[in-house]
């Protein structure tokens, strides 16, 4: 991963979204971070702070600003320029928001196939040392979708905890594991819950990750960002939410 794309409604109120992408490009050995501001940057907007930082971890940064469809805009970007990663901001448990995505990022998971790296708000970059990843199958269909964890997972030397949860809708062909998913594993538990979110919330204080790791579906995590009556993309806090960063792989399961 060298290039990755930062999309805010505010650089003011997402500083810390932009922080945590310079500190993890500098951890995974990334080259340059763009950042995408839905309005006009103003004085007391932090960006004479945020460029200091970038250039003192030594990540080139880069500024644009637009107005126009949002995500048309991101997928056309992330195509010019060879974007790996888009970074983006989710709302923290403790906010009373009840929204964990709001419709800027929620848009990103449903409307492009992006892999895409959610961070709580406010939340600080520290070290990745363990990676709860959760599946329903270990069935990979896409065979560039696990690199975004593969190459965290080889410059943060972290360890790779899988976590497979048998649904109602669970196949004895899940059972089968994708031979590069099962390289990547270091551990493995496996539960019966109703939804992978349940499934993460039995198993996230066995684990204590730093960082969790689902695949973009259809069911399960953000099964309401599909729905066909609405045009909501948020997700509530009630359907799912994380104190930890959250990295969403393209590809379905």
């Amino acid at each position: 991963m060298k290039t990755f794309l930062v999309p805010i409604s505010s650089l003011r109120e997402k500083k810390a979204t932009l922080i945590y992408a310079i500190d993890f490009a500098k951890e995974v050995d990334a080259e340059m971070i763009y950042g995408i501001q839905l309005n006009e940057i103003k004085e007391e907007d932090h960006l004479e702070e945020i460029i200091a930082h970038a250039k003192k971890q030594d990540i080139d940064i880069n500024f644009r600003f637009f107005e126009g469809e949002t995500i048309e805009y991101i997928r056309e970007f992330c195509e010019d320029y060879n974007v790996d990663l888009v970074v983006a901001s989710a709302n923290t448990p403790k906010t009373r928001d009840n929204e964990y995505l709001d419709n800027l990022s929620g848009s990103i998971v449903k409307r492009t196939d992006m892999p895409v790296l959610l961070i709580p708000e406010n939340y600080e970059y520290k070290s990745i040392d363990t990676i709860l990843t959760a599946v329903k199958s270990g069935i990979v269909h896409k065979s560039n979708a696990l690199v975004p964890l593969t190459e965290t997972l080889l410059e943060t030397k972290a360890q790779m905890t899988l976590l497979q949860v048998k649904t109602p809708s669970y196949l004895p062909e899940d059972l089968m594991f994708d031979k590069d998913l099962a390289i990547l594993t270091s551990k493995y538990y496996s539960s019966e819950n109703a939804t992978l979110f349940q499934g993460v919330l039995e198993y996230i204080h066995v684990v204590n990750p730093d960082l969790i790791c689902v695949f973009r579906r259809k069911r399960g995590f953000f099964e309401k960002l599909w729905s066909d009556v609405t045009l909501d993309h948020t997700v509530k806090k009630a359907d799912f939410e994380s104190r930890v960063p959250l990295l969403v792989l393209k590809g379905e399961q």
